[in-house]
């Protein structure tokens, strides 16, 4: 007989693998839109289209609260009547808080444009208008990863970075260029959330809803994963965005495309951190199913990474001319050290999931810290790609060592908990 622990690791496992598959295949959708815009524009064009699309995942990954606080909140109840109110009512909502967004952004188009040295405010624009299907979206993929629809959350994120690959071949060969690129990474934030949509329709649209007090009963809930929101936010853009400001075009164009070279990795492994986080919060009061779920997650993140950065050392020129081509075989030598890099934040985010299931307030002070102090080190030091590259390894290892430790003090010795587990 399958005993409910083994159904749930059992049901985690066949969720991951299947989740993970789906993203897989959107991480080389990914790289290839990245690696034909870099071919396309050239060095100082894709620099400007790096630094529009960090942006949008900046505007994006802030929206990401609202997904881990649905996701935590649908996890724990497995109620379809809350799911139908989350749904009906926070897609509403999230549309308004959206559209006044988008205003206050474009707004500031012009003063981030220079800030950033872009040449045209209506790229601010482009990534400003995301927001709106960004922030309705964050509800119905919270909803689906809360209900555990991993297979039907990773074949809409497929569907979008498909549509997202073709728009960009259709609009730079209409000759858009930068506009092309950053058009077609609107349309996949817009495939993403009326997909996930049309997935829950079907399934929610019969039921009475059922509302919930949320900031009575899930204060903490509402408030950890603005914390592991702005630690993404700002490890997975800041460089970027840095670069672009404080480097020549030239040399932030080639940044960019050795930051595509590192979230190769974060492509491969970003899938798990998703797939673990309604589990943990879940089975919280079991402590020797979290630690395997961290541990698996953990084995599977470095397993996968590790591979990438061993080709990235062996042949670090094959892979940049490859992708690249020789106007930027300038970044050769550094993709391994970056993978590194990309690798230890891979490896962080996985333990901020876990930190976060366990609703320790620490997560704030690692994501608000970590992010200061590689804003702070960069200010300082920005000499070029090298010391670039140097100052993001550095605070990437800092920041997985410290939580690392943390999170071995909940698995060697659990602290006591507010809530009990939910019955298999």
């Amino acid at each position: 007989m399958t005993t409910p622990h083994r159904g749930a690791l059992g049901a985690f496992l066949d969720s991951g693998a299947t989740y993970w598959s789906a993203m897989l295949l959107v991480g080389v959708l990914n790289l290839g839109f990245n690696v034909i815009a870099a071919q396309h524009l050239g060095p100082v064009a894709y620099g400007d289209l790096a630094a529009v699309l960090a942006l949008i995942n900046l505007f994006l990954v802030a929206i990401g609260a609202v997904t881990r606080t649905v996701t935590a909140i649908v996890a724990r109840l497995e109620d379809l009547a809350v799911s139908a109110w989350l749904l009906r009512s926070g897609s509403v909502w999230m549309t308004l808080i959206g559209t006044a967004a988008v205003i206050l952004v474009g707004s500031l188009a012009r003063p981030v444009a220079a800030l950033l040295h872009l040449d045209d405010p209506a790229w601010v624009w482009i990534a400003a208008v995301a927001l709106v299907p960004g922030h309705t979206g964050a509800i119905t993929t919270g909803i689906l990863q809360g209900l555990r629809l991993f297979r039907q959350s990773g074949g809409v994120n497929l569907a979008g970075a498909a549509v997202k690959f073709g728009a960009l071949l259709l609009l730079l060969h209409a000759g858009l260029g930068v506009t092309g690129g950053a058009l077609a990474s609107l349309a996949e934030v817009t495939i993403i959330w009326g997909g996930a949509y049309l997935v829950l329709i079907p399934l929610l649209r019969r039921l009475h809803p059922r509302r919930l007090d949320l900031a009575a009963d899930y204060r903490e809930l509402l408030a950890l994963p603005v914390a592991l929101t702005v630690a993404r936010m700002l490890f997975f853009n800041l460089d970027i965005l840095m670069a672009r400001h404080y480097l020549s075009a030239q040399d932030a164009g080639l940044f960019a495309a050795l930051g595509v070279t590192g979230r190769i990795i974060a492509y491969g492994t970003g899938a798990l951190p998703p797939v673990i986080y309604p589990y943990l919060v879940r089975y919280r009061a079991d402590h020797s199913l979290m630690a395997k779920y961290l541990g698996l997650a953990l084995a599977a993140t470095a397993l996968c990474g590790g591979g990438v950065i061993a080709v990235f050392y062996l042949a670090p020129n094959v892979i940049v001319g490859a992708l690249f081509g020789a106007a930027f075989a300038q970044i050769a030598p550094f993709v391994g050290w970056y993978g590194v890099a990309f690798l230890l934040y891979a490896l962080t985010y996985v333990l901020l999931h876990y930190l976060l299931a366990e609703e320790t307030w620490w997560v704030w002070v690692y994501a608000l810290g970590g992010g200061m102090l590689e804003a702070a080190a960069l200010v300082v030091f920005h000499a070029g790609i090298a010391q670039f590259t140097e100052v993001v390894t550095a605070c990437f290892a800092l920041i997985f060592v410290i939580t690392a430790a943390h999170a071995a003090v909940y698995v060697l010795r659990p602290p006591k908990r507010s809530l009990q587990a939910v019955p298999a």
